[in-house]
């Protein structure tokens, strides 16, 4: 009875250590993870990814290596794990239509775009603090509008930083360009640029703006921040850079916007003001949030991107190369703007109402417009009498669908029609019927006629009439198919299906089935969950051919109390089965007991 009794207790040693272990070898099903007070557990400064599969390196910073999204969750919200091409591996990036700042992503508003909060407003050229938000992004205090939307900093005394003179706001004041500060006009200034002299930009110091990669490793171990050199915190068990750092070579270095000291503050051209890193007056920040970018001083200078050149205002960029060396320089973009040489700005064509010179000047949306001088010989861009002002552009009416437009209030020859893509054409919830727009599947309607989609007519919805399918059809693609009654039924498109099952049927080969990796049980279609896999509901438990004899107990899929499970089998099977196979297994472990 001994043997036998030792012989139990060591089958269920065996049991238990599936959940534990004794050294790093058991852990192997998890790449990387070792073995912690008698558990499987990610070294120090990793985490595990969702798989459960392996362990990685913690992704903490902005551009941070990742494999999966989730470990992006420092950058608070709108973050993704961007990969290129088919690589698993990524970094820790903004989405599109947000910008990385002071530790986080945020929506990115552009001047006089609607806002909430002073951090979403960002436009070009770049610098966070150059706008704040009133309801809308403005111009922030201490800013001033060269043109529409691009705001600098005001330099008020002699010393404060500056570009181009137009920075330079008191008394006879112009730019040091040599040194980027305010000081009082001379006639006689050594240090004004020689107008010959060309500045060049580097191909490393363009390449540092972004080739200084996060490490990715983070293997000092701690149990708290005491452990930590400042400013790191203890975070996943290693010494972390916190919010607002990054690690570089070793060492935590602040992004710009973050409170540091002058070595901790160590970006290309950044500095120190008011003890916060930064970039000096009037240039412009990398998106990374580490390096200043390097302005240029004049249109001949040269340059490696378009950013190099915004000195000159959004309308400028870097030009391409020339023979024979190859340099480029900066050019305004001609489609946009002209060249003001006395305001040193790739100037924006002038609107309606606004200042010009001559009629080449003005620029409606696309159109041409004319330049008209007051008594005082002051010009104004106008709309030509034929024409009408409208948000500033000169809009003509009566248009009709395939007319060539700039707005939809030009569109009214025809009724429920916009202005899209320069062309009138029917609006939303609207489709085009020879010289007419008529309502769509869910397009509004006043009365059945309307609808001229076969087999639809006029309902009251919860968005008010709108064109729908008769009863027992199901819109799809602007036509009504036959709802389809359950699994297993025809159809010819998966609306049919999905309009009685859910969003987990599909049309596959002309019958209504389930999507990939779900199955059929109790009605509908559910996500398959194997045996031992979490579950809420028994339904959800799915074993090939034998769902039925699958139950969800204590939060896992199990074998039914009449099937239990086979190890050897890896399945459910019947109690016959295993008493049996109970029976063999005892008589074997007797034989070799006695031998």
């Amino acid at each position: 009875m001994d043997k036998v009794v030792i012989v139990f207790v060591a089958l269920i040693h065996v049991s238990v250590s599936l959940w534990t272990c004794t050294s790093d070898l058991d852990c192997s099903s998890q790449a990387g993870s070792v073995c912690v007070a008698g558990s499987c557990q990610c070294p120090a400064g990793q985490e595990a990814i969702s798989t459960g599969t392996r362990c990685v390196g913690v992704a903490p910073y902005h551009t941070s290596p990742c494999f999966e999204t989730n470990q992006c969750s420092r950058l608070w919200i709108n973050y993704e794990c961007r990969r290129t091409d088919n690589n698993t591996e990524g970094t820790c990036e903004c989405m599109e239509g947000n910008h990385y700042f002071l530790g986080r992503c945020w929506r990115s508003r552009d001047y006089r775009e609607t806002c909430q909060r002073d951090e979403e407003c960002i436009t070009t050229p770049r610098d966070p603090y150059a706008l704040k938000c009133d309801g809308v992004c403005v111009c922030a205090d201490g800013y001033y509008e060269r043109q529409r939307g691009e705001c600098r900093k005001i330099g008020n005394a002699v010393g404060d930083g500056c570009v181009v003179n137009e920075d330079c706001h008191f008394p006879d004041a112009v730019c040091d360009i040599r040194h980027f500060n305010c000081t009082i006009r001379s006639d006689d200034r050594s240090d004004t640029l020689n107008l010959n002299e060309l500045v060049y930009f580097s191909t490393e110091e363009t390449n540092a703006l972004s080739d200084r990669e996060v490490e990715s490793v983070h293997n000092t171990r701690c149990t708290n921040d005491s452990e930590c050199d400042t400013p790191a915190t203890c975070t996943f068990g290693a010494c972390v850079c916190p919010t607002g750092f990054y690690k570089y070579n070793g060492t935590c270095y602040a992004e710009l916007g973050t409170p540091s000291t002058p070595e901790q503050c160590d970006g290309i051209l950044a500095v120190v003001i008011d003890g916060i890193c930064s970039c000096p007056p009037n240039f412009f920040y990398h998106e990374n949030m580490r390096s200043c970018i390097r302005v240029s001083r004049r249109l001949t200078d040269s340059c490696m991107v378009d950013a190099h050149c915004h000195t000159f205002g959004a309308q400028s960029r870097c030009g391409a190369p020339r023979e024979p060396w190859g340099l480029r320089s900066c050019e305004c973009i001609t489609e946009n703007a002209v060249w003001d040489q006395n305001r040193n700005i790739c100037r924006l064509f002038a609107g309606v109402g606004e200042g010009c010179e001559v009629d080449n000047d003005c620029l409606a949306g696309e159109l041409q417009i004319t330049c008209v001088k007051n008594e005082e010989g002051q010009g104004f861009c106008s709309c030509p009498p034929h024409l009408t002002e409208f948000e500033g552009l000169c809009l003509t009416s009566g248009l009709v669908l395939g007319d060539d437009c700039q707005a939809t209030p030009e569109c009214n020859g025809t009724q429920n029609s916009i202005c899209t893509n320069n062309k009138c054409s029917c609006a939303e919830g609207f489709q085009q019927e020879g010289d007419y727009c008529a309502p769509v599947i869910g397009g509004p309607c006043t009365q059945d006629t309307d609808c001229v989609i076969q087999n639809t007519e006029c309902r009251n919805t919860t968005d008010g009439l709108t064109c729908q399918c008769h009863d027992g059809l199901v819109g799809y693609e602007q036509q009504c198919y036959t709802v389809s009654p359950g699994i297993n039924a025809s159809c010819t498109v998966s609306a049919q299906c999905k309009a009685t099952m859910g969003e987990t049927v599909d049309c596959v080969d002309g019958l209504c089935a389930c999507i990939a990796d779900h199955h059929y049980r109790d009605g509908r279609c559910w996500r398959i969950t194997g045996l031992f896999e979490s579950c809420s509901r028994t339904s959800e438990c799915y074993l090939s051919d034998m769902s039925g004899v699958v139950s969800c107990r204590n939060g896992r899929c199990q074998c039914d109390f009449n099937h239990p499970y086979s190890e050897t089998l890896n399945t459910c099977v019947s109690s016959g089965t295993t008493i049996y196979g109970s029976l063999v297994t005892i008589l074997t472990l007797f034989m070799l007991i006695n031998i």
